[in-house]
């Protein structure tokens, strides 16, 4: 892999999780943002218990494009990175079971699922009978599932889920940094969507160093990405595939 060397300077002073303030961005995403505004969001709880829509190329909750079939190549990618040391493998975000198959395609030990909408969480437990390696589905949000992940257990983790929240649009990730870093075993790897064209924001980098991660751990590929016009969550043509070792 062809790895970026992240920029430290003119970090910003460590802060709560989702800060700074919301978009803009100054880039593309300003208008996936306004998107996702306008369809709305309901209750985090609700979430669980909403209708999961599945057709042959996209996977819709509350009107939110949750995930499309067009990201394949770049979960293929993401699943590399997460099972590139094998072992437990922690994923956080079913969605339509595209990186979960490539995990399983990998040499693991184990597969941890995540997932928090109860239809989905039912498509990973169909995914788990036929699957070559165990799978562990916990049906959850990760806030409320997560401390059934022992500490410095996984060898692995790709986390993709979706933003629950305007608050959280395009850095929900940022929420389970510390997580991610306390549930790795030293010298595991942790990679997700990143919501990075590509290259790390400064705010986004200073989240991943105050969750204890070093700088010099911290890389990342940039992958072509190819999205319909008609996306509603991503227009650019790349995105950062983070690399980050703990």
């Amino acid at each position: 892999m062809d790895f970026i060397k992240t920029n430290t300077k003119n970090h910003l002073s460590k802060d709560e999780d989702f800060d700074p303030p919301p978009p803009p961005w100054g880039d593309i995403r300003d208008v996936t943002h306004k998107t996702r505004v306008d369809i709305g969001f309901k209750d985090e709880q609700a979430w669980k218990q909403a209708p999961a829509i599945f057709d042959e190329h996209t996977l819709k909750i509350f009107g939110h494009p949750v995930m499309e079939d067009w990201e394949t190549p770049y979960m293929k990618e993401l699943a590399k990175i997460a099972t590139s040391k094998g072992g437990i493998i922690l994923e956080l975000g079913y969605g339509m079971g595209i990186s979960a198959s490539f995990i399983q395609n990998a040499d693991i030990q184990k597969h941890i699922i995540v997932e928090a909408n109860h239809e989905v969480a039912e498509k990973a437990r169909e995914f788990a009978k036929s699957a070559k390696y165990p799978v562990e589905v916990l049906e959850g949000l990760w806030e409320e599932v997560i401390d059934q992940v022992p500490d410095e257990s996984v060898d692995g983790i790709l986390f993709d889920t979706y933003p629950l929240s305007e608050l959280e649009i395009h850095k929900n990730h940022f929420g389970f940094f510390r997580t991610a870093f306390k549930k790795l075993k030293s010298g595991g790897i942790f990679t997700y969507y990143s919501d990075e064209i590509n290259t790390y924001h400064p705010v986004h980098l200073q989240k991943l160093i105050d969750a204890g991660f070093k700088k010099e751990n911290i890389n990342g590929e940039v992958i072509p990405m190819n999205p319909p016009p008609d996306c509603q969550y991503w227009k650019a043509d790349t995105m950062l595939a983070p690399i980050v070792i703990k």
